[in-house]
């Protein structure tokens, strides 16, 4: 039998962490920096879409929004900390 497993046996939900919510209609500009910039890491790497509560249409125009965003340098491929 599975067992399951809540917050009370010390594992975390990734509810907490869901940065869009499900009633919000979901758009990514490759010049909106700010926006971007929340669905990327301080190393500048793509949260993936188990954190990010994204499905998988919305998680596939962030990645092509950022990585057009990157190659007109509009936001960095790399932090300059990690280089």
């Amino acid at each position: 039998m599975r067992q399951k497993f809540t917050q009370s046996q010390g594992h975390k939900s990734l509810a907490s962490k869901k940065k869009v919510s499900k009633n919000q209609v979901v758009f990514f500009d490759y010049r909106d920096e700010r926006k971007l910039k929340r669905f990327i890491n301080d190393q500048g790497k793509i949260i993936p879409r188990r954190i990010t509560g994204l499905s998988a249409k919305e998680q596939n125009l962030l990645t092509h929004s950022v990585k057009w965003a990157r190659f007109l340098a509009v936001i960095p491929y790399v932090v300059d900390e990690y280089k």
